[in-house]
Formats: structure tokens, C-alpha cells, sequence
């Protein structure tokens, strides 16, 4: 695997840098060359949680969306914004454990773009998946 740094976003909730938002979860964002998808590892906290030991479901939304459109920004540098947002959730996702988020460009059509992106624990099991439709800003 040939990951890549990406540059992510200062005021971003999930990339973000703590010196511009204190409320950023500061995420580092990858690039996988070889399988063509925006990467982030991490390891929520109790903090994440919105039932006790559960993480919250929006702050997952939030970090697949951000790896929807780092996927897209791999390819095009374009502002893109969520459009439309889909997700399910597979199996719980709990603090303290390891787990990755891969978004994928799926394609390209005018203005829009297609995406997918999961959340997958340690052992490789889908917690989450989405699909988005974004559209690039005039």
C-alpha cells in the first residue's frame, strides 16, 4: 500500500487543525494510490460517543463524507459540496478501537460526482457505509 499525505482543511471538523478549530476531530487524511481511494484511520474516544460506549452516528457521517471528498479532490481540485447523502449503519462502531474509512470517486457527470466510502473495524468487518452525490460549486 502507497499511502500519501493529503493536505486536508484547517477549519474542517474532521481534518482540521486544533489551532484554527478547537472542535476538530484532527484526522489525518491518506491517498491509496493502489486501490484509488482517500484513507483516514482512527481511534474514536469516549467523547465521539452519543449513547454510553456507542459512537455517534453523525460525527461517522462526518468522517465518511470527508473521505467522499477527498476522493474526488484526488482527482479534481474543484470545490465539490454534499448534495446528497446516504448511510447505513452495519454494526456498532465503540471507543477505543481501531478502525479505517475508505472513500471512492465511483464517477463524473457534468457538475456531478458519484461517490461511495465505508467504515471498517480491525478485522475488516463493514460498521458503515454511504454513497454521496456531490456537486461542484459555481
Amino acid at each position: 500500500m502507497t499511502l500519501k499525505a493529503l493536505p486536508g482543511t484547517a477549519s474542517c471538523f474532521v481534518c482540521g487543525d486544533k489551532k484554527v478549530n478547537a472542535r476538530t476531530l484532527e484526522l489525518n487524511i491518506y491517498w491509496d494510490e493502489e486501490a484509488k481511494c482517500s484513507l483516514i484511520s482512527f481511534v474514536p474516544n469516549d467523547t465521539w460517543c452519543g449513547y454510553e460506549g456507542v459512537v455517534h452516528g453523525g460525527i461517522l457521517a462526518a468522517i465518511l463524507d470527508d473521505t467522499m471528498t477527498w476522493a474526488i479532490k484526488s482527482f479534481d481540485e474543484k470545490t465539490y459540496l454534499t448534495a446528497k447523502l446516504t448511510i447505513a449503519f452495519k454494526r456498532m462502531v465503540m471507543p477505543g478501537e481501531r478502525y479505517s474509512a475508505r472513500g471512492f470517486l465511483l464517477r463524473k457527470e457534468s457538475r456531478r460526482a458519484y461517490t461511495s466510502a465505508v467504515i471498517e473495524d480491525a478485522e475488516g468487518n463493514i460498521c458503515v457505509e454511504g454513497n454521496a452525490i456531490f456537486v461542484r460549486a459555481k
